[in-house]
């Protein structure tokens, strides 16, 4: 079945912008923004256009809303420092919002629209205070303690895959649990964007270009063999699909990044 919140963006959001629960915080209230609004607007208009034109349309439309919203609300009103590779993560939100947009019900239940992204929300707000805390013993920049098993590890991509696809399995079990499928969601739209900007290893010695691009081949193969093998395992409908897939994927990282 479809998904009625944006999964994908929310996973993405998960892995990334969930390293501390100030940019979590702000991240997920604008997805849902994003998302709300652009619903509306493909509502109000997008039904007079053709199917190719709309599908144009709405992508444009995400993408400059969602990189422009950010950055307004990120540089202009917090006075924030926004990096080249947190500004092209921003662009692949508004992708993600836009595929979910094309993608959804022509009767879109807000309601229930609303209700799923407060729970994606608070999966995205747990998931960075676990994270916060477990690096820096702090919430929200707050110091809360002080002690000796801090981890730098938490902040890194290996444990937001890991921890966004528990959270996700959580989500599934709570929303879909009376479905025969728990989500029609594509992880791979979510994997790709992460393993072109954030590679588990550097090869030396040879043209980064060139490093950058086996790093890149090597994480998506290693992935598909995972995801081909694990059709044919007896996994519950909940961790099927995006959330066992992000899970290998951080395997995966965890494994490839003692090359």
């Amino acid at each position: 079945m479809k998904v009625r919140y944006p999964m994908e963006a929310f996973a993405l959001a998960m892995v990334i912008f969930s390293q501390n629960m100030r940019d979590a915080l702000i991240t997920g209230i604008l997805i849902l923004l994003l998302t709300t609004l652009g619903l509306v607007i493909d509502r109000l208009f997008g039904k007079t256009l053709p199917k190719w034109s709309r599908t144009a349309c709405v992508l444009i439309l995400m993408i400059s809303l969602t990189y422009s919203l950010f950055q307004v609300v990120l540089i202009g009103v917090l006075g924030y420092e926004i990096e080249n590779t947190a500004a092209l993560f921003h662009i692949f939100l508004g992708i993600l919002i836009a595929k979910h947009i094309i993608h959804s019900d022509p009767d879109t239940d807000y309601n229930r629209l609303l209700l799923e992204g407060a729970g994606a929300f608070a999966g995205l707000l747990i998931i960075s205070i676990v994270r916060e805390f477990m690096t820096n013993g702090a919430i929200y920049g707050f110091e809360i303690a002080d002690f000796d098993f801090k981890s730098y590890g938490f902040s890194q991509a290996i444990m937001g895959f890991i921890l966004t696809g528990i959270g996700l399995a959580i989500l599934n079990r709570i929303y879909y649990k009376d479905t025969e499928t728990s989500q029609d969601s594509e992880s791979f739209y979510v994997i790709l964007p992460i393993v072109i900007l954030i590679q588990p290893f550097i090869i030396d010695g040879i043209n980064p270009t060139i490093s950058t691009i086996i790093t890149i081949v090597l994480v998506l193969l290693l992935v598909y063999s995972i995801k081909k093998y694990l059709v044919f395992s007896r996994i519950s409908k909940e961790i099927k699909h995006m959330p066992v897939d992000l899970l290998s994927t951080g395997f995966v990282y965890m494994i490839l990044s003692m090359l």
